[in-house]
């Protein structure tokens, strides 16, 4: 079951990170993409990208908003809307 709009609103972002191993995101709406070398999420402040090596989802629960991930984990960030303009039509395609 998707999140409706009055439980996005419930449900606040927060990211916890043990040892750059051990990674726990609230606040998730949808795994958009997913490899051992890269997690893309859309959550409720945009699009959360997780980079690292050995990435495994260990808890996936987008009902509650909530993913777990286990691995090495080198870099997180959020995309920015002009990130999103800047790469163009192809580039989208591509990602």
């Amino acid at each position: 079951m998707a999140m409706t709009e009055s439980t996005r609103e419930k449900i606040k972002s927060e990211i916890s990170l043990t040892a750059r191993q051990d990674m726990s995101i609230h606040g998730v709406e949808e795994v958009v993409s997913f490899d051992e070398d890269s997690v893309r999420l859309k959550t409720v402040d945009g699009e959360l990208y997780v980079e690292g090596r050995d990435i495994k989802i260990g808890v996936l629960d987008t009902d509650r908003g909530i993913v777990a991930l286990c691995g090495r984990i080198n870099a997180m960030y959020f995309a920015t809307d002009t990130e999103k303009q800047r790469k163009g039509f192809f580039g989208r395609l591509m990602s």
